[in-house]
């Protein structure tokens, strides 16, 4: 079991949050606060590996237009965790 956080929210934000979860989206809004911090947690994480990366800027040759497409989308592909290990960020 995880451990007990207290948090208060905005009625406004509470009645918006209630409306997604009776959409069935969610089970409970626990859950909906849960899915909310992983993905706020992996959008923090992957701007760090691109701030990272972006400093390793200018240290080796020019990639061509193909190889920049074909570098973006493999790293479009990898999740936050992917990138921190692959390229030792972090």
């Amino acid at each position: 079991m995880g451990e007990l956080v207290h948090l208060r929210l905005e009625k406004e934000l509470k009645k918006r949050m209630n409306e997604i979860v009776k959409t069935g989206m969610f089970a409970n809004m626990t859950e909906f606060i849960r899915d909310a911090i992983r993905k706020s947690i992996d959008e923090y994480e992957k701007k760090k590996a691109i701030r990272g990366l972006e400093m390793l800027r200018g240290k080796g040759r020019l990639l061509t237009k193909a190889e920049q497409k074909k570098a973006k989308a493999e790293l479009k592909k990898m999740t936050p965790s992917e990138l921190f290990r692959q390229y030792g960020l972090g």
